[in-house]
């Protein structure tokens, strides 16, 4: 990342035209033409000379021979512009002393003298501008190089979101393509299918009508001949050739009879396609495809966990099987909030894109102090991720990501492109370290938990150790609230208050402390006074009945020096 800053500063300072480097680059006021400077006595004509004299200033040449074709000023060294030497920085608060700029001041914007800041700006807050302007070299460099990796990071999203888009699109439209054609190829076989079976239909139909058409057909020919016949002997008068003919009529009557008798009037079944009414929902159902959006993914139990929390500082969503989609609803949460310091997401199935967005939200959240992510599935991409936020974000002090898909190496490359960020840093490079549990209280952090929002916590007569000072020392770097806890009469040694003592130099709400009837010591008095010097909050701070001395009433004395709170 360094080398891509370096090329970006080279690219800035180096000239288009010749490919050097600028001697001397500075930024002008607007004009068309940025190459000179213009005319200090008309202010509209570009410069030519710079007088070298008593004038310095810079003149066109109507304005120069003017000026120096009289009295002493025709004695005035003409230089060409590009002659003129860097020009010096005067106290903005002088016009026309020529006092040289030692300050800035920060509350007034002004470059300012000595002088000035003694007098006129005694009370506001400057910069030595002579000074050593390495640190101020580095923090901007630092500064605009977590810029330029922001961007980067950014700029990478966008592309990669892009690319998302084509391939989605050339996927949908791959679907689209396949499942059409699959339907029309089996539109094509059906239809295949369904007219040779109409065809076979009707010659399976056919074939008995027409067989008993040409039956019908047969005995309509013999009807004629006997017709025929009948005709022919009508015409004979002679008896015995009529009774003849009778007899031959009914015989054929009788016969005919008997095949109509078999040939009974024939019936068809009608056939009709089933489904093909089904087409018509079909057609409708192809029309009603078309392109929509992902509905929202939604994790009500999440939300509803989120906004039930009792401690409004703390929030544990561990071991909840949360996903990267789980992460999208914490992640917008996390941008809004104002009051979350520690945000607990251990043994989940968080990857790369749930890293992902909660490194976004780590852009704009100011508050969260500790974020626990141990025992998920990120790997070196996710963590990249959380690399690129925390060069801008400083509020962030833990970040627990052991047993997650991280190599060491990667963790030590990642760690070393975060200079500007030492404490992360440090913790990146030991990412993979398992940490030694912690001493756990789950009744007392019930109680603490249970107490909620209220300005009082009692936990007299609890059996309470220095190990429990601990949780309760944690509870007070984070909270907001309280301004009276009693902790009397309990097992409380120095390391306890070394504990509450570390506490009370970040916490500023805390008014009174009850520690009487307990075991502490010098040594202990010590870190209470330690503390005093720089907590402002406390106002009552009671250690009667413990082991304290001399020496540890001596060390109360010189902490009270700075605090006048109230000790006995």
């Amino acid at each position: 990342m360094a080398s891509n800053f370096t090329a970006l500063v080279e690219n800035v300072i180096t000239c288009p035209i010749c490919l050097k480097h600028f001697d001397e680059p500075r930024m002008l006021p607007y004009h068309p033409d940025l190459t000179t400077p213009m005319c200090h006595r008309c202010g509209t004509d570009v410069a030519e000379h710079w007088c070298d004299s008593d004038c310095k200033h810079c003149f066109c040449s109507k304005c120069w021979d003017s000026i120096h074709e009289v009295g002493q000023y025709r004695n005035h060294t003409k230089c060409p512009v590009r002659e003129r030497p860097p020009e010096i920085p005067r106290c903005q608060e002088h016009e026309h002393d020529d006092d040289k700029v030692k300050y800035w001041c920060e509350g007034c914007s002004k470059e300012i003298c000595n002088n000035c800041q003694q007098l006129k700006h005694k009370d506001h807050s400057v910069i030595l501008v002579t000074g050593d302007v390495n640190p101020l070299e580095e923090k901007c460099k630092t500064g605009l190089q977590g810029v330029q990796l922001c961007l980067n990071y950014r700029s990478n999203r966008v592309d990669k979101l892009l690319t998302e888009i084509e391939e989605e699109k050339d996927c949908n439209k791959s679907k689209v393509k396949e499942a059409m054609a699959s339907c029309r190829q089996l539109i094509d076989e059906q239809e295949k299918v369904l007219l040779e079976n109409i065809e076979n239909v009707e010659k399976d139909q056919k074939k008995p009508i027409e067989d008993y058409k040409r039956r019908l057909q047969g005995e309509q020919q013999g009807l004629i001949e006997q017709v025929l016949n009948f005709m022919i002997d009508c015409k004979d008068k002679q008896p015995r050739k009529q009774l003849e003919a009778k007899a031959r009529f009914e015989e054929y009557i009788t016969r005919t009879d008997e095949k109509l008798l078999e040939l009974k009037p024939i019936i068809r079944t009608a056939n009709y396609i089933s489904g093909l009414e089904k087409l018509r929902e079909m057609e409708g159902q192809i029309r009603n495809i078309k392109v929509e959006e992902v509905v929202k993914y939604e994790n009500q139990q999440l939300r509803q966990r989120i906004t039930n929390a009792p401690d409004k500082s703390t929030l544990n969503l561990g071991n909840l099987n949360l996903t990267d989609l789980d992460m999208e609803i914490v992640a917008a949460e996390l941008e809004i909030n104002k009051t979350l310091k520690t945000l607990q997401l251990y043994t989940n199935q968080i990857s790369d894109i749930g890293a992902q967005h909660l490194a976004d939200a780590l852009r704009m959240n100011k508050t969260l102090t500790d974020l626990q992510l141990y025992k998920n599935q990120i790997g070196t991409n996710g963590l990249q991720d959380f690399a690129d936020a925390l060069r801008t974000n400083k509020t962030l002090s833990t970040l627990a990501m052991y047993q997650n898909k991280i190599e060491d190496e990667t963790a030590q490359y990642i760690a070393d492109e975060l200079k500007n960020n030492q404490e992360m840093e440090a913790q990146i490079r030991n990412l993979n370290v398992v940490p030694v549990p912690k001493y756990e209280n789950q009744q007392l952090q019930q109680r603490i938990a249970n107490n909620g929002n209220n300005t009082t916590l009692d936990l007299r007569s609890s059996n309470l150790t220095d190990q429990d000072m601990e949780i309760v020392a944690r509870q007070l770097k984070t909270n907001t609230t309280l301004t009276l806890l009693q902790l009397q009469q309990n097992q409380i040694g120095d390391e306890g208050a070394r504990h509450l003592g570390d506490a009370l130099k970040v916490n500023q709400i805390l008014t009174q402390l009850y520690l009487g009837t307990n075991q502490i010591s010098d040594n202990g008095a010590q870190y209470f006074a330690d503390a005093l010097k720089t907590n402002k909050a406390l106002t009552h701070l009671h250690l009667y009945q413990n082991q304290i001395g001399d020496n540890g009433a001596q060390h109360l004395a010189d902490g009270l020096k700075v605090n006048k709170v109230s000790c006995f």
